[in-house]
């Protein structure tokens, strides 16, 4: 089998002839072309498909996309950027609707290759009445041109998949106010908050129809979930019965769903095989996360498949070899059974990631992690 079977195995509920083995390296490969240090033979598209080639594991956060274009009619929008000496970059994005103006700023650092918010542009109740606004101008258009040619070009070695919008909830707390705003909303602005998921879903509802009728057999919810800032309450009000919708309206168009929770587990991770979603994807272990790798299908239950396994962090020569190889070999031991693993980065090699190493996880799978 070549690595595209391998997945497609695992998520058709057959056994493959090796655990799946698909890392993200689209952080490192950002900071390595940023810092002008990347291997000019892994260039371009056609050099990202030799990396991974080269590396013998499977391709998917590269692969992702939303099949369309979005655009905002009765919404102006400001775009503005402030270069520094130092490499730092402010980036400034405004929204203006009938019911008043919100702004985000970002900062990008160089030291760390990477973009975080200075300022979420949610924090008030009339600041929601401008997002429902944004919601209800918002229009989908379809365009599956470059899922095919992904289809075509990482044929065998990659997992192509749809990328809709974070789920109503989980956007508000990831891109529009943050945690912080987000938790002081729901307690004094619940009704507005639940109306304004109520227009974000619906906004939705294009979306979900256009991906299924796209060509990509994988729906990624990239919601970068965590029960450090998801309750189980909140996961219970909000994100399960989105997924149980979204999840039926897909398994009828014969996707396969799954859903990054790529932080704490022991909050959410129990909850997650009842959604109708098909895999947590990105579960990372202790001694970084909260459950050990031998736990990880008893608080996950017996049905839904998980990805994963390999803490980013150890990918960094900050952290000794031995500890990726243990821990490697450690999912291996536990989880080679029953073929509802996916070994993968959880959730991403770092920017000073040693790249040899994920070549070394690929030959441990390949010797050490047949069915």
């Amino acid at each position: 089998m070549n690595l595209e079977e391998r997945i497609m195995a695992v998520f058709n509920g057959k056994r493959p002839d090796v655990m799946p083995w698909f890392a993200d390296l689209t952080y490192w490969y950002a900071a390595m072309e940023y810092r002008r240090q990347l291997p000019a033979k892994y260039s371009g598209e056609s050099g990202k498909i030799q990396l991974y080639r080269d590396l013998g594991c499977g391709a998917h956060e590269e692969l992702y996309n939303l099949p369309g274009e979005l655009s905002y009619n009765d919404i102006k929008i400001s775009y503005s950027s402030e270069r520094h000496r130092d490499g730092t970059v402010i980036y400034e994005e405004g929204y203006s609707s009938k019911s008043g103006s919100i702004v985000a700023i970002k900062k990008f650092m160089p030291s760390s290759v990477s973009t975080a918010y200075v300022k979420y542009p949610v924090s008030t109740r009339q600041d929601l009445k401008v997002l429902q606004d944004i919601f209800k101008s918002q229009e989908f258009k379809p365009n599956y041109a470059l899922q095919y040619d992904r289809l075509e070009r990482w044929k065998g070695l990659g997992f192509v998949s749809s990328l809709p919008p974070r789920t109503p909830l989980q956007q508000i707390v990831v891109v529009w106010a943050g945690l912080v705003n987000a938790v002081k909303l729901l307690a004094r602005e619940r009704e507005e908050v639940d109306e304004t998921v109520q227009v974000m879903s619906e906004a939705d509802d294009p979306i979900y129809e256009a991906i299924c009728e796209s060509p990509a057999p994988g729906v990624y919810f990239g919601e970068n979930i965590t029960s450090e800032a998801i309750t189980p309450s909140m996961f219970k009000r909000y994100h399960a019965p989105y997924y149980e919708k979204r999840a039926a309206q897909l398994h009828a168009a014969n996707k396969k769903i799954f859903v990054h929770i790529d932080g704490m587990l022991r909050g959410i991770l129990p909850l997650m095989g009842g959604t109708g979603v098909d895999c947590a994807q990105s579960v990372t272990p202790a001694p970084v996360g909260d459950i050990e790798v031998r736990r990880l299908r008893e608080v996950a239950g017996p049905d839904i498949i998980l990805w994963g396994g390999l803490p980013g962090v150890f990918f960094s020569p900050q952290h000794p070899e031995k500890a990726l190889i243990d821990i490697a070999r450690d999912v291996i031991r536990h989880h080679l059974q029953g073929h509802k693993f996916i070994m993968g980065i959880a959730d991403q090699a770092p920017a000073d990631g040693d790249i040899r190493r994920v070549r070394m996880i690929t030959d441990i799978v390949e010797r050490e992690a047949k069915y």
